[in-house]
């Protein structure tokens, strides 16, 4: 040991080296620790500042015209000749007068506006949710859809009227999930997801979701690859 600090007293170069390793093996550290803190401040401004859905205890007025019409079906499948996946609903979907409804006053609560809200369906294995006025065409196309798109901004304090027509024998509710998922765009950029329960009427706390969540929610890909080959579900 005596001989190993004789030598390094004796190279002046050595301990310059040594102390240049040091210094920036703490700066990395230090480094770490302040990008690590200065993450977790963040995370949480963001979550202060985010957007939240809540569902408001209001009569629904007749008067009211509703902001987002949507329809829900539970449907069956089959695959043609072509190997694509092909969907048949009751002969009843196009019979507004046998509609049931749900509808609810959803309000922006939180501490920023929503660019984009996207209401989707959940279980993509049996049930297909659509804008009101797209029925017919997706019925005639035997195709499925999941979601809608509204693109209007949502102010903080906004109320929006969404009404959801169903078929009363229709298979619309989930036993051990939600039936809906609304996700937002927030106006800082940020994703995030409510579960949404329609028959209980409760919506969940927002929880931040990725661009790839949202593509899985918004996008019928991946179900029509289960739907060719079930085991994948």
């Amino acid at each position: 040991m005596k001989a190993i600090l004789n030598f390094i007293n004796d190279n002046a170069i050595i301990v310059l080296v040594i102390n240049i390793i040091t210094q920036i093996i703490f700066r990395k550290n230090d480094r770490k620790y302040n990008e690590k803190w200065e993450n977790k401040k963040e995370r949480k401004q963001q979550f202060l500042n985010k957007a939240e859905l809540h569902i408001e205890n209001k009569t629904w007025d007749s008067k009211d015209k509703p902001d987002i019409c949507l329809f829900m079906t539970d449907f069956k499948t089959s695959i043609n000749d072509k190997k694509d996946v092909e969907f048949h609903y009751s002969k009843d979907v196009l019979k507004k007068d046998k509609y049931k409804h749900l509808r609810f006053y959803i309000k922006n609560i939180g501490n920023a506006d929503i660019n984009q809200l996207d209401v989707c369906a959940t279980a993509q294995k049996n049930t297909m949710l659509c804008d009101i006025e797209s029925i017919k065409y997706i019925v005639d196309s035997k195709f499925v859809n999941y979601s809608y798109c509204y693109d209007r901004k949502i102010l903080k304090n906004d109320i929006i009227l969404i009404d959801i027509a169903y078929l009363e024998d229709s298979i619309i509710s989930n036993t051990f999930s939600c039936e809906l998922a609304l996700l937002f765009r927030d106006s800082y950029g940020n994703l995030y997801e409510q579960p949404f329960f329609i028959q209980q009427r409760n919506l969940y706390e927002p929880s931040a979701i990725s661009n790839k969540d949202y593509r899985s929610y918004t996008l019928p890909d991946t179900a029509l690859e289960c739907f060719k080959n079930p085991w994948m579900w």
